[in-house]
């Protein structure tokens, strides 16, 4: 009775060993994983990475007073500054510019504005003095002429030389009256035109000052309305304003206030995909910063000239994705993560990226028959990150590796 025990242990133990020996076998054949091939959706997406900004600013800009060319000041130093992300009320603090340059201005005009209108008192003055003098010239010419014409009248009695003479001197005086009238008419003139040319600078100068005055007052500018400030970047340095940078009255946009009810993932798109994105693609866009917050989006934009970027190794093009749907986290400048859906198909056959290989031949995947893994050349469509297509080569319910059999 013991042997059979016996016997029937070993039959056992031995048909446990080989069980294993096949199991160990297959396993060391097959990959760790096997995928079932199934027919489904598939979407193409491309993943990328951008900010939020509104696509309804209020401009926060340098007072147009401070662009008159007149000024002479043709850029200005931030003094204090809002710092970005405060969130302000209509007519609250946002920058203080440098008022030296129009203080040194303010100066200058002043000065000239005391001389010429000094100068115009002067003027005025020598005018009067000077017409006055020649009214009186004319008065006694006029009165000379008088004289001359009784003795002219008286003359009958005279020789006709002296009547001639007489005469003469007559006309000669009467020609000296025209003469002193015209001259009389032209120092009007002449006095006139300088009075007010004088006068034309004394105004120019009032102007001045009150242009000067009113810049002064601008350089504390406040904010249009109520929002988060977002500083705009430097024309030259490229980066955003901070204290004691230069702004310019003819590049004036200092800040903005977005809003973001209606607002843009704005992100770009490598030059190899950019052929796949269009006008009017769906998107996805999560947040690094909001966690369990996905809003769809649709791409309104696409940049027609590529650029390079310090984030990318090839050109790429700016892309501007809308959002449809806001949530109350949103918040300017955050990071997005965008997904264009340029591609949707219904009814596809999908495996993992990873489970189809290339091979001197082309693609292929690791086909499980019975237990062993073959070779299986496929043709390929769309793909993702994580998916793609296969359009020949495998059917639905086709097993295959995930990765490639171990070599034997």
């Amino acid at each position: 009775m013991s042997k059979k025990r016996i016997i029937t242990a070993a039959i056992i133990l031995v048909a446990i060993v080989a069980i294993a020996l096949i199991f160990k076998e297959e396993v060391a054949s097959e990959p760790k994983g096997i995928y079932t091939v199934r027919s489904g959706s598939f979407e193409e997406v491309i993943k990328c990475k951008g900010e939020i900004n509104s696509a309804d600013v209020v401009e926060i800009r340098i007072p147009q007073t401070l662009a008159d060319y007149s000024l002479r000041v043709w850029s200005y130093r931030i003094m204090d500054i809002v710092d970005e992300g405060k969130e302000v009320k209509k007519g609250e603090f946002i920058a203080q510019l440098d008022q030296s340059q129009l203080t040194t201005r303010m100066r200058e005009v002043t000065q000239d504005l005391e001389r010429l209108t000094a100068d115009l008192k002067n003027a005025v003055i020598d005018s009067t003095v000077i017409l006055t003098q020649l009214r009186e010239e004319i008065k006694d010419a006029q009165l000379d002429l008088e004289y001359n014409k009784i003795d002219l009248e008286q003359s009958v009695y005279e020789s006709e030389a002296e009547q001639r003479k007489i005469q003469m001197k007559y006309q000669k005086a009467e020609i000296g009256i025209e003469n002193k009238k015209r001259n009389y008419q032209l120092e009007i003139n002449k006095r006139k035109v300088g009075i007010m040319r004088l006068e034309n600078y004394v105004k120019d100068r009032k102007e001045s000052v009150e242009k000067i005055q009113k810049a002064i007052a601008a350089c504390r500018i406040t904010s249009p309305d109520n929002g988060i400030v977002m500083l705009a970047k430097s024309p030259f340095e490229g980066k955003k304003y901070k204290r004691n940078d230069y702004c310019y009255p003819y590049m004036p946009v200092l800040a903005v206030l977005p809003n973001l009810n209606k607002a843009n993932s704005e992100v770009y798109v490598k030059e190899i995909d950019i052929s796949k994105v269009a006008v009017g693609d769906s998107a996805r866009v999560s947040f690094d910063a909001l966690e369990g917050v996905t809003l769809k989006g649709k791409v309104v934009w696409v940049a027609s000239m590529g650029e390079d970027h310090k984030d990318f190794d090839m050109k790429v093009f700016k892309v501007f994705i809308r959002l449809e749907e806001t949530d109350p986290g949103l918040k300017p400048a955050m990071t997005s993560n965008s997904e264009i859906i340029v591609s949707n198909l219904e009814n596809v056959l999908s495996v993992p990226v990873r489970s189809v290989f290339s091979g001197d031949s082309g693609k292929f995947v690791w086909l499980k028959q019975g237990s062993k893994l073959v070779q299986q050349p496929v043709t390929t469509g769309p793909e993702n990150e994580e998916s793609i297509v296969i359009t020949q080569g495998i059917q639905e319910g086709d097993r295959i590796a995930i990765e490639a059999p171990a070599v034997m």
